[in-house]
């Protein structure tokens, strides 16, 4: 996916084109939205296509087939004119690879996969074959892979394509069935066929009927007389699916299965909801990057990725758009901001964890906040005159805002509150939320103590409810709770519990009251700011301190950040950033920002960027901005847009995303490393 160039079109058939998402046998294909605000993939059908009376023919009969074939492994068809000045047809947007391609990059699919892959294709040809149309274009490039499951498009395009003069001649015959090759009648047996060598395919990585030996010639005449006359060498695939992919490659086409008695024989249609990570590692990488293509480029305009759950009506743009409430949209964004709760298991609020047996629940993956902490009705959108905190949950889509009557939760991919965490003793000004590093607990400093929050139950409890406590900060292990406190008689300010029963694991000195605390992403370093000004630092294996840093220049306890490692304490001191030595208090470098009378009074560092981040404002006047260095030379980075002025910011755990209030509007806004926009809260 990339912005559009100067000289493509920005609009197709009443479709508003955001980016190009590639090209393909109809022509080139562009992500586009229509009035209704829904996603598209709009193909620009090239010229010669559109003037082929047999493309023409074939595609109004089966488009009008398929439209009523929607399911949910298929995309919609969403609208077509072949006779438009730009010929054009549009069908459901899916943030994925091809088979072709996430097998290419991330290797053939485990046997669980595959039985995923091959239900979801049986139920979508089921239903198009029930519905009397044949895809005819079954193969790798016209399957999508989204996080829950196959997608199945090019419905009433296959025919067509292969009726098509300008088409026949360059059709690839690797996963097309003998009697089509042969020119005889299309049947739904054929689409059986396609289905067999597709899996075939998703299994070993080969295409179906490939050259026997590297010196064997592989040229399409070659493939169509294997195809006609060699059986299918089905090595490589599980045994439990070698039976039923083999029947479907049978050369004669009475012999296949049907799609329904294919799917009962591979267990039946899949539940509403598949198995969260029904792909392999590598492969849900490269369905995760095809989503970051697209919030990257187009999540900005079109929102957050579309659903394609089950969906009763036609696709029949006459009819208008589905009813979009903000419920069904809420009920969306729940699913993405449980993806924060990873199944790593939950910590017990209600008291100790037993030290064997059953293993403690996990936290829901695919399920939603629960009831008990419902969002908001009307959650703050601006913060002008507000004191606010920002932080990210671990796996950065999700945006706690931390107020004076708690904690709000928000998608921020799609701008909608998903939760609300009161605090009946809150801090003013409030401190940044703790999340646990699985995402299930959070944890809200207050007056009387920390209330740490279980996501999956919605349960609290309060911990260290005698003090004041200003900051906390689970370690990245998740075996620790430090808390930061105002003060103690003993002038231990730094109280750590155990996660695992909530009773204390100690205590640390420091030489004044802290008001924040946070690890390293390694966890190496702990340190926390002091409210009279310095930073301490601890080694997180045994505790030992490393150092204090002692002049921030009066900025706020937070104001400073640690860089992993050896790095060093980055903190505002006067008119610059500055990169100190903890363990010797000497400046190792300086980050000078760009002349004015803005001043830095927060600082992050980007481990994904490698970049210093520094919030800039200028006491009394209306001048604030956003500085941005190269962390290992200090010197400023060049942007591709105009740094914003935000203020607070956060930065993302593995650095690749910065929050902040928006000082013009007082909007919450998030941006990449390139300070391209990703996000804006909204009511």
């Amino acid at each position: 996916m990339r912005p559009l160039t100067p000289d493509e079109p920005d609009s197709l058939g009443g479709f508003r084109l955001i980016a190009h998402l590639g090209s393909g046998d109809l022509g080139a294909v562009y992500l586009g939205v229509d009035s209704a605000g829904r996603p598209a993939a709009v193909r620009a059908v090239r010229g010669e296509f559109a003037a082929d009376p047999g493309f023409r023919t074939g595609f109004a009969r089966d488009a009008a087939r398929a439209s009523r074939a929607r399911g949910r492994f298929t995309p919609p068809l969403l609208g077509h004119d072949l006779s438009a000045e730009r010929p054009w047809v549009a069908t459901g947007f899916v943030a994925g690879p091809c088979l072709r391609d996430l097998v290419r990059g991330a290797g053939p699919l485990p046997g669980s996969s595959l039985l995923l892959l091959a239900r979801g294709l049986a139920e979508a040809l089921e239903r198009l074959h029930d519905r009397g149309c044949v895809h005819r274009d079954l193969s790798p490039a016209t399957v999508l892979v989204d996080a829950a499951g196959p997608r199945l498009i090019g419905l009433g395009i296959g025919r067509a394509l292969a009726d098509s003069a300008a088409r026949r001649a360059a059709r690839p015959p690797a996963y097309t069935a003998p009697e089509y090759l042969a020119g005889r009648t299309v049947l739904p047996a054929g689409d059986l066929f396609s289905l067999g060598a597709v899996l075939l395919f998703a299994a070993t990585g080969r295409d179906p009927f490939g050259a026997a030996a590297p010196s064997t010639a592989d040229t399409p005449a070659a493939v169509v007389r294997r195809v006609l006359r060699d059986p299918a060498d089905l090595a490589g695939l599980p045994e439990d699916l070698r039976g039923l992919v083999g029947a479907c490659l049978d050369k004669l086409p009475e012999n296949r299965p049907t799609a329904a008695r294919l799917l009962d024989e591979l267990g039946g249609p899949l539940p509403e909801e598949p198995p969260a990570e029904w792909l392999p590692p590598r492969a849900r990488a490269s369905v995760a990057r095809s989503e970051e293509s697209y919030r990257s480029v187009a999540a900005p305009v079109l929102g957050p990725l579309p659903q394609h759950g089950p969906d009763p009506s036609p696709a029949n743009p006459a009819a208008g758009p589905r009813p979009r409430g903000r419920t069904l949209l809420r009920l969306c964004a729940l699913v993405s901001v449980l993806l924060l709760i990873a199944a790593v298991g939950v910590y017990a609020l209600s008291g100790p964890r037993e030290a064997s047996g059953p293993a403690a629940p996990s936290c829901p993956p695919r399920g939603g906040v629960v009831e008990a902490l419902p969002p908001p009705a009307d959650p703050q959108t601006v913060f002008s005159d507000t004191l606010v905190e920002l932080s990210f949950s671990p796996d950065g889509a999700t945006l706690a805002v931390a107020t004076g009557d708690g904690v709000t939760l928000w998608d921020w991919r799609s701008s909608l509150a998903v939760a609300h965490l009161p605090n009946e003793h809150p801090l003013l000004p409030p401190a940044p939320t703790a999340f646990g590093p699985d995402g299930c607990l959070v944890a809200q400093p207050s007056r009387q103590g920390a209330v740490v929050t279980d996501l999956a139950t919605g349960r609290s409890r309060t911990v260290a409810a005698d003090a004041v406590v200003q900051g906390a900060a689970f370690d990245p292990g998740g075996g620790e709770l430090a808390l930061a406190t105002d003060s103690d008689p003993e002038g231990r300010y730094l109280h750590l519990y155990d996660t695992s029963t909530w009773e204390s694991a100690g205590t640390l000195p420091g030489s004044g009251g802290l008001g924040d605390v946070r690890y390293t992403g390694d966890g190496e370093t702990v340190a926390a700011g002091e409210t009279g000004g310095g930073v301490v630092t601890w080694r997180a294996d045994g505790l030992h301190r490393i150092g204090v840093v002692r002049d921030r220049s009066g900025a706020g306890a937070g104001a400073y950040d640690v860089v992993p490692g050896a790095g060093g304490v980055l903190i505002p001191r006067g008119d610059r950033v500055l990169l100190v030595d903890p363990s010797t208090d000497r400046e190792v470098r300086e980050f000078v920002p760009p002349e004015g009378n803005a001043v830095p009074v927060d600082v992050v560092y980007s481990a994904s960027g490698d970049l210093v981040l520094a919030a800039l404002l200028a006491p009394g006047t209306t001048e604030a901005g956003l500085a941005v260095w190269d962390f290992g030379s200090g010197a400023p980075e060049e942007t591709r847009w105009t740094p914003p002025a935000l203020y607070p910011i956060a930065i993302s755990p593995e650095g690749s995303r910065l929050a902040g209030v928006r000082q013009e509007t007082g909007e919450i806004a998030v941006y990449d490393m390139e300070l391209t926009l990703m996000g804006l809260l909204t009511g």
